[in-house]
């Protein structure tokens, strides 16, 4: 018997943990389930990236996985551990009140969550696929109500659940009429998918990605779940619909490629500056992560466009980039994000709460939490050297080398608008969240009083610590150099790579050099006897600095609030207690001058609220208008099928 043949059975040992007594038993028992099966695929999954004939071989350690596959079950393996890890620390406070058999039922579907997930990418068979595929959304569903007695929480993980199975519907609709003629179905033998099925796979992939406007669970979802289960839907969850969405593209006939492909562009590109631009207005620390994960994961579909468009126009050199930086981004995103929302949980079980106005401070009372979540937010921001860096290197290492080839020119210069539009987003999103959340003084008490987290908590966060660390030097070699075995584009890897690395030495560099002066300020001051001494930030000739003198999360960004209609950006009028620094009783308001860019800024953001206001019919928050939405877009197909317009 073979480690393949055992690898199945490993599902059932969720039952395990109904027999462990104590909280922090069952999350080892649980934890340790998953670290089996984790060692198991991230071996295979590593293997059959290099050497994908043993994929089919008869001592295959995950029977059914191949290269593509294997991209994913190593990002499920390092997430999954580090996720089941971070719970054993954080349920025994999360959980208090809660019965037994509340918290068995939790850890036991956090195990089938995580070989469900392992289950989508070996199943070789459509019926295998949606077994898996519903077994995942129905776990995860468990896991969301996991605080169900809050009215906001259960109405969370009953929309998710209505939303999942209206996209388990379309992707069994897509199966059942996916067929080809040599046999089989289209979206496991890669050829001879129609576009109505494209179209279908999309839909039902991408509500479970989070495709834009599919989106509306996500933000909704994450926050209410547990950290520890927000990092891994996160993280590696959202990731099944990518899967998903890169197999079908695979499988597209090639004439309809181009089209399909501008298609999928055009949705990444809106989704990466939507997505982000809705995180950097958010208050809610989860809330933000859980938008930007909206963010990346359009920066994953813009690279799966643009591979598509280069498999349309056969160029090796486009779809290499387009695929090859989609996957990097799907590894280095399920890294850094899941450490994010873990750095969040840590923050939340410290604090009691998720508003970052209600926080600051927490650097020195938290600093090992600080520093972590400074790197993952340092990744996230595409700093060189981390993981986040190599997928959009690639990406826009792409787009310019298509630009000066003559190809697809206009697509590449809206691609590289997007990426920059996002990126600079990204850096003020996450500027604001590290800095109102960990620096300047605390606006609370709960903040003042925080305390650091337990060593288990901290320790989940190494692995996906490492594979932000270590990613820029493993990710790319792993996918850029076995591109013919993921994704069928033959494109010398080298040039890529070795242009990456000598910008992350430049950056490097330059980091150290930095470091080396301060050293050297550091020690000359200390051999010229002058002493650092900590003195008050200046307070503006207050004699009494507070904590109100600082930025909040709601005053960071008020001109893109004010864009996007958010009531933070409203003027707000208070009284200020006497006893405070003024000498009596008076009104603080915010005071506005019309300016030039006064002006042009309400102009602008009249115009997206007028257009955006018709939006608003098809977002109302309920969730038959959904139910409703999804089958008038069947409809839609079939009527349009049926004409012969798809």
């Amino acid at each position: 018997m073979t480690i393949g043949d055992i690898f199945p059975f490993l599902t059932l040992s969720a039952v395990l943990v109904f027999a462990a007594p104590g909280t922090r038993f069952k999350g080892i028992v649980a934890a340790v389930a998953i670290a089996a099966g984790a060692v198991i695929a991230a071996v295979a999954g590593v293997t059959t990236i290099v050497f994908p004939e043993i994929a089919a071989g008869p001592g295959a350690w995950m029977p059914g996985l191949d290269a593509l596959g294997g991209v994913f079950a190593l990002a499920v393996a390092i997430a999954g551990v580090a996720c089941s890890l971070y719970a054993v620390g954080y349920m025994p406070g999360h959980a208090a009140g809660k019965s037994h058999t509340q918290v068995r039922l939790h850890f036991a579907s956090l195990v089938v969550l995580f070989y469900s997930m392992l289950g989508v990418v070996t199943a070789s068979a459509a019926y295998g696929f949606l077994f898996w595929w519903e077994l995942m959304t129905l776990s995860s569903f468990v896991l969301v109500m996991f605080d169900a007695q809050r009215k906001e929480v259960l109405h969370a993980a009953v929309g998710y659940l209505v939303l999942m199975h209206i996209g388990f519907f379309m992707l069994l609709g897509a199966f059942s009429t996916s067929g080809v003629s040599a046999g089989g179905c289209s979206f496991f033998t890669g050829e001879g998918m129609t576009v109505p099925v494209f179209l279908l796979f999309l839909a039902g992939f991408g509500l479970k990605a989070g495709i834009f406007p599919l989106h509306m669970w996500l933000p909704v979802a994450h926050p209410a779940a547990p950290s520890h289960v927000s990092a891994m839907m996160s993280g590696v969850m959202i990731k099944m619909g990518i899967y998903g969405i890169v197999r079908a593209a695979l499988a597209l006939r090639p004439e309809a490629l181009f089209a399909m492909g501008l298609l999928v562009f055009a949705l990444g590109a809106a989704m990466a500056v939507f997505g982000i631009a809705r995180a950097a207005v958010q208050t809610d620390l989860k809330r933000l992560l859980a938008y930007s994960s909206i963010e990346n994961i359009g920066i994953i579909c813009l690279g799966i466009g643009l591979g598509m468009l280069g498999r349309g126009l056969d160029s090796d050199f486009i779809a290499y980039a387009g695929f090859g930086g989609a996957l990097l981004h799907v590894l280095g995103h399920s890294n850094y994000k899941a450490m994010l929302f873990m750095g969040a949980g840590s923050v939340v079980a410290a604090t009691r709460h998720r508003d970052m106005n209600r926080l600051g401070g927490l650097l020195r009372r938290m600093p090992v939490t600080g520093i972590l979540f400074l790197l993952a937010a340092m990744a996230a921001c595409v700093v060189p050297g981390l993981a986040g860096f190599t997928s959009e290197f690639v990406l826009f290492d792409g787009l310019f080398g298509s630009i000066t080839r003559g190809e697809l020119t206009v697509v590449s210069v809206a691609g590289i608008v997007a990426l920059a539009l996002a990126g600079g987003l990204t850096l003020m999103t996450f500027t604001k969240a590290y800095g109102i959340t960990f620096l300047g003084n605390p606006r609370s008490c709960a903040a003042r009083d925080a305390k650091e987290v337990g060593i288990v908590m901290l320790l989940a966060q190494a692995l996906p610590l490492a594979g932000i660390l270590v990613g820029p030097l493993l990710y790319p070699y792993l996918v850029l150099e076995n591109a013919d075995a993921l994704f069928g584009a033959r494109y010398y890897a080298q040039p890529v790579i070795g242009t990456m690395v000598t910008v992350e030495l430049v950056m490097g560099g330059v980091a150290l050099f930095t470091a080396g002066l301060v050293g050297l300020k550091v020690w000359l001051n200390r051999r010229s006897g002058v002493a650092a001494v900590r003195r008050p930030t200046w307070g503006c000739a207050f004699t009494a600095p507070n904590k109100r003198m600082q930025y909040t999360a709601s005053s960071y960004n008020r001109e893109l609030q004010t864009m996007l209609g958010e009531r933070g950006a409203e003027r707000q009028v208070r009284e200020l207690a006497e006893e405070e620094i003024f000498p009596k009783g008076h009104t603080f308001s915010t005071e506005e001058r019309d300016s030039t860019a006064r002006a042009v800024t309400r102009w602008i953001s009249h115009q997206l609220r007028r257009w955006t206001a018709r939006l608003a019919l098809f977002q109302t928050g309920k969730t038959n208008h959904y139910v409703l939405h999804a089958l008038l877009l069947l409809g839609l197909v079939l009527v349009l099928t049926l004409c012969g317009v798809l």
